[in-house]
């Protein structure tokens, strides 16, 4: 599909049901929203929802999902965003629509909906949803704006990775012509509360480093006790970027179920490879793992130490 397609597709249904994937990030949350917005506005006539099961503590900028019941998904256009694979989906009810959309950057993304527009190279879903915007000469309010601003920021790592590119700045800028308010935004995907600041010194601590590799271990009853989700505990991740020495990266959070749900991360040998092996997926340097033993724990770091440029 061209994004004129998309916006085709769009424009048959009058109702709209947005997904995003499971243990979402700020671009499954800015693109979600953002595109939310941006039908609201520029369709007022049509029916938007938002459907996800968990959130990010952060009610001062995410608001709650609208998840509407069955009968309405049935009469709906749904649309995944951010979600390369079904078992990756915050709830397989997308399935249950009129017909299914999805928009996504990931490596490999599974053909699980109707129709696809897919884009590997591009830098986050959320640049993705802008594109469509600019290209449909669509209103982008300043609520849009942010949320999509917001998963750009955060899934390029505050712009600093190598998917990100001179359109990437031309989106933004067209993004910040919306008057959205950047410093509020950047201080919003940033913040983060007492618990979890003290969570993450914690886990920090407890950081294992073997050759070029460093990795975190966050058991269930150490999550707990800190206050902090599966979602949560895989985001201190990014800690472990800033380390000097350390090329290649990685969270194993326990769920409740005695499996770890993974991320991985890498200054420059590509990881997608070990996290598809397992029944994950991704990009070159940055990939997820839905759920692992603690024996294949064990396996993955020895994969990611053996790893080389």
């Amino acid at each position: 599909m061209k994004l004129k397609d998309v916006k085709e597709l769009i424009e048959q249904y009058d109702s709209i049901v947005i997904y995003r994937h499971i243990h979402p990030d700020y671009d499954a949350f800015g693109s979600q929203l953002g595109m939310k917005y941006l039908l609201q506005e520029n369709y007022p006539q049509k029916k938007i929802y938002t459907y996800g099961k968990e959130m990010i503590d952060n009610p001062d900028f995410l608001e709650p999902m609208d998840n509407p019941n069955l009968n309405i998904i049935r009469n709906s256009l749904t649309i995944s965003l951010d979600t390369s694979t079904s078992n990756r989906s915050d709830d397989d009810s997308y399935k249950e629509g009129k017909c299914s959309l999805k928009i996504d950057h990931h490596l490999k993304s599974e053909h699980c909906t109707t129709y696809e527009y897919v884009k590997p190279h591009a830098c986050s879903a959320s640049y993705l949803v802008a594109k469509l915007a600019i290209n449909s000469k669509w209103k982008i309010s300043a609520k849009a704006a942010g949320y999509l601003y917001a998963g750009i920021c955060s899934d390029t790592v505050g712009l600093t990775v190598d998917s990100v590119d001179k359109d990437t700045f031309l989106v933004i800028a067209k993004l910040m012509s919306s008057n959205f308010d950047l410093a509020r935004v950047n201080r919003y995907i940033r913040d983060e509360t007492v618990d979890k600041f003290k969570a993450g010194n914690y886990f920090g601590s407890k950081a294992i480093f073997v050759e070029d590799v460093a990795y975190i271990v966050a058991t269930m009853e150490e999550r707990e006790k800190l206050h902090v989700s599966l979602s949560e505990a895989k985001d201190y991740v990014d800690q472990l970027s800033k380390i000097r020495g350390v090329n290649k990266y990685a969270v194993f959070s326990q769920d409740d179920k005695d499996k770890y749900s993974v991320s991985l991360r890498s200054h420059g040998p590509s990881i997608v490879e070990i996290a598809r092996k397992y029944g994950g997926g991704g990009h070159k340097l940055a990939s997820g793992i839905p759920s692992v033993s603690e024996k294949q724990i064990k396996e993955i770091i020895q994969m990611l130490i053996n790893k080389k440029d």
